[in-house]
């Protein structure tokens, strides 16, 4: 039990794991619609390989101040985690891309070998007995996250940027249900049914939690590395 869970009792905040997230919008990008707000979960729990996976380009945004980003798919019966990108101090653009291949195994006779590419390179194969083969492929985008690097101010102090206006509206526009920032902390945005899909007069001074959540119709998370991801809501409300 964590500290935000003994001050509000476990039994009030409902977790979702990385998991149950991942299947529900794995279904409902293949139902093209988006979640409505009152399903949105009170926390996330994402797993320890997420966190390594962000933990690393945190240092590295931290030791160089550059930006970076990753995508992860859901790649037939896997999580996949692409290349990681790296841009400018300023701005860092994601991408990737996700295949699945099988073919008929060399010498096993009753057996397929599946092979898993990212960006065009081979990152894993393994044998898979016929009959299990799928008939159709399930490949489908998850969500990106990108890193900001650390800022110091005329009176020295260090802050991080929040997302940025050009962050939303590439969430917005890409047709994406959810996507992730690292500063020295995991920001989680899930959009809704209700979320305009035309921000084009979207400024950066207007992106605050609070105007993503009550103005965007957006959920909001923040977590602690290697902790769980609260409703911003629900931080703001102890």
């Amino acid at each position: 039990m964590g500290l935000f869970d003994f001050i509000f009792g476990s039994s009030r905040v409902t977790t979702t794991s990385f998991e149950q997230l991942r299947e529900k919008i794995v279904n409902l990008r293949k139902e093209n619609i988006y979640p409505f707000t009152f399903n949105f979960p009170q926390a996330i729990n994402f797993p320890s390989d997420f966190w390594n996976q962000l933990i690393n380009i945190y240092r590295n945004t931290r030791s160089d101040g550059l930006e970076r980003a990753f995508s992860l798919f859901w790649a037939d019966g896997e999580v996949i985690f692409t290349e990681v990108k790296t841009g400018t101090d300023k701005m860092v653009k994601s991408g990737g891309s996700i295949s699945v291949k099988y073919s008929h195994h060399p010498t096993k006779k009753e057996y397929a070998r599946k092979e898993l590419y990212v960006d065009d390179k081979l990152i894993k194969k393994r044998d898979i007995y016929y009959k299990s083969v799928p008939k159709t492929l399930d490949v489908q985008y998850l969500f990106n996250i990108h890193t900001h690097p650390i800022h110091t101010n005329e009176k020295k102090e260090s802050y991080y940027n929040f997302f940025s206006a050009q962050d939303i509206k590439s969430l917005i526009s890409s047709k994406a249900i959810m996507t992730g920032l690292i500063t020295d902390k995991l920001w989680i945005l899930i959009r809704s049914d209700k979320t305009p899909d035309n921000l084009d007069n979207l400024l950066d001074s207007s992106v605050t939690p609070q105007y993503l959540e009550e103005t965007l119709y957006m959920g909001v998370y923040r977590a602690d590395f290697n902790k769980k991801a609260y409703r911003f809501r629900l931080l703001n409300s102890k």
